[in-house]
């Protein structure tokens, strides 16, 4: 093992573009090494905005207590399963962004605590989660206005979302966490909510120190998580803007390459 990295005793995983490989799935080789790092006692974290139902069949795949922060920290399990915490949106905000999302090219998504909601259907946004098997239902605008969201995700061109985040006003964009999980997913929580401050929540609740962290990343919705772990580890295939904020961060081969499972073989494990 590195000398650097002898203590730490918590990852941290970001999954599309991370951790999944580029079929959405877990490869054999990230099972196996992720499997010897529960059989060294580490604490494994899950860190996605992904909804917590839509990773369960992973967690499964690992054979179960895996900590998760899910919909970019709304949702907060430990692992046990059991919640931790949990913040909507307040309802005023989604007549304020799904009005805004009427006026662009953009499909406009609701995460509640249990559901995937959309008004209008987007087969291309369905390909990512054939392995979990977590599909939208689709409904009415009138149901969505209706209806907490842990958080309110856009889906479009990249232009159009840009276009999108800056009509979103100083007043509302200040108590609003508004940041891409990828260049086509503009994603919106409360002020307070991101990876980051979900997993101080998390280790404070398990008295693990900060400086034992590692994390895995490759998107701006990882900014906040990299700014909190001792270790932030860069996905080669990772966002330009994310690699101008930690030009100096370690990085990792591709998502597509099993990067996170190869840095850890190479980095962590001594094998005889």
């Amino acid at each position: 093992m590195t000398a650097d990295y002898c203590a730490v005793n918590t990852f941290v995983f970001d999954m599309d573009g991370t951790l999944l490989n580029e079929r959405h799935g877990l490869s054999e080789l990230t099972l196996r090494t992720l499997n010897e790092l529960k059989a060294r006692n580490a604490n494994l974290i899950i860190a996605t905005g992904r909804h917590i139902n839509d990773i369960r069949c992973y967690i499964d795949q690992l054979g179960g207590h895996v900590s998760a922060i899910t919909c970019n920290g709304a949702n907060i399990h430990d692992a046990n399963g059991e919640l931790v915490a949990c913040e909507n949106l307040p309802l005023t905000v989604n007549e304020q962004l799904i009005g805004l999302g009427n006026q662009f090219d953009v499909y406009t998504n609701l995460y509640t605590y249990n559901e995937w909601l959309v008004s209008k259907p987007c087969e291309i946004m369905l390909k990512a989660h054939f392995e979990s098997q977590f599909f939208y239902r689709q409904t009415s605008q009138e149901e969505m206005l209706m209806t907490p969201a842990l958080k309110i995700m856009f889906f479009g061109e990249h232009s159009q979302l840009l276009m999108l985040r800056a009509q979103i006003s100083e007043d509302l964009s200040a108590s609003l966490n508004v940041t891409f999980s990828d260049d086509n997913y503009l994603e919106i929580m409360q002020k307070n909510i991101s990876k980051g401050d979900a997993l101080k929540v998390l280790l404070a609740k398990q008295n693990i120190s900060l400086d034992q962290t590692m994390a895995f990343g490759d998107s701006m919705n990882d900014v906040e998580l990299f700014r909190t772990v001792a270790h932030p580890i860069l996905m080669e295939n990772a966002v330009k803007n994310l690699k101008s904020l930690f030009p100096h961060a370690i990085r990792a081969k591709a998502h597509y390459e099993d990067g996170v499972a190869r840095f850890l073989n190479e980095n962590l494990f001594v094998h005889p």
